[in-house]
């Protein structure tokens, strides 16, 4: 080894050993921190609750059916089954909409509730129409119009024409109905209550849920208005079988409860709320038949069949011989058939209420 190279050896020697010791030294200076108190548990400051397990989910399609829309407007264009309605409200949606009429169109006189022609009509006359809520993307939109009020007097407060969702009545004979108008309306014993086109007899026992009327609020008393009560209600003829209403804690039927065993209750399955058929059809005034020929569970109303299914089916035949798909498989629970109450209320052409 060269002295060159035994030189560079010492000194690297030397500087690892110093680097060594003071590492050593440092090491011997670090002190151990004693904990100052014990580590304790933290308490748990209250009991952990289960959380309960929500009721099964369903959903009624039926209530969510939309009402028929209003809306005005001075009739621009009369032709033979349509009138083109607009209005200067610049914030108004429907500001311009062709109404369309059928033979099912009723057109009457907002003053008197009597019928009109289409010919009686004036172009430029307002007019209000409650138009089904399906309406074409064209423009201006167009919809079929259930029933058109003309012959409007200025300054007059013009009728409503809804359908009844709820009854209330009180122990003094009052009754309050609410409408599907988002309005209620008090039937006292000075509001008229009349048919439409008919002589019969009408009585408030008689508003019911999905009765169509048309509503005259009372006219100003000592300058102020009489808010929400009828001064005259004509009823249109009642477009349903009946009506129904139902949860998971029971069913009532046409306003009566339906008693039920414990294998009757209702309950939810596959998002469908699930009825026994025959507690309803029962409470209906039909009954339930076994066929054993077909193997069918027959709906029968006198010697009529108003519809049949195989046990367990997802079709049901209809009257005139149509099949349809259910909305849910028929279910066998503890003996007793049940259906979605979709289903039975499409079936039995009933109206479905909200509890």
């Amino acid at each position: 080894m060269n002295t060159t190279m035994k030189k560079a050896f010492v000194v690297l020697t030397t500087v690892s050993c110093l680097m060594g010791g003071a590492s050593i030294a440092a090491a011997e200076q670090v002190e151990i921190m004693p904990i100052s108190a014990p580590i304790t548990a933290v308490p748990i400051s209250a009991p952990i609750e289960a959380v309960p397990i929500s009721a099964p989910v369903y959903e009624i399609g039926h209530s969510n059916l939309l009402p028929s829309v209003r809306v005005y407007g001075q009739a621009a264009k009369i032709e033979e089954k349509r009138i083109l309605l607009e209005n200067n409200n610049e914030n108004d949606a429907l500001s311009s909409v062709i109404v369309n009429i059928s033979e099912d169109t009723r057109i009457l006189n907002a003053v008197t509730g009597m019928p009109m022609k289409l010919e009686d009509i004036r172009e430029n006359e307002t007019l209000y129409a409650y138009v089904g809520p399906a309406m074409t993307r064209s423009l201006p939109p167009m919809a079929h119009a259930e029933l058109i009020l003309a012959g409007i007097p200025a300054d007059f407060a013009v009728p409503t024409f809804a359908e009844i969702e709820r009854v209330t009545r009180g122990e003094d004979g009052s009754v309050v109905i609410g409408t599907n108008r988002d309005a209620e309306f008090a039937v006292t014993a000075d509001t008229t209550l009349s048919p439409y086109l008919t002589m019969n007899i009408i009585t408030p026992e008689m508003l019911v849920p999905g009765q169509k009327v048309l509503v005259w609020e009372s006219a100003a008393i000592d300058g102020e208005q009489a808010a929400n009560v009828a001064d005259k209600v004509m009823v249109f003829p009642y477009g349903y079988k009946g009506y129904v209403s139902a949860n998971l804690d029971g069913i009532s039927v046409n306003g009566d409860k339906v008693e039920l065993s414990e294998g009757e209750a209702p309950f939810a399955k596959d998002g469908q709320l699930m009825l026994p058929l025959r507690k309803v059809a029962e409470a209906l005034g039909y009954e339930i038949k076994w066929n054993a020929e077909t193997r069918n569970i027959e709906v029968v109303s006198g010697e009529d069949v108003l519809y049949s299914l195989k046990l367990r089916g997802t079709e049901v035949t209809t009257a005139d011989g149509e099949t349809r798909e259910l909305r849910a498989a028929a279910a066998l629970e503890g003996g007793n058939t049940f259906l979605a109450a979709d289903d039975l209320i499409d079936l039995n052409e009933i109206k479905y209420v909200e509890q």
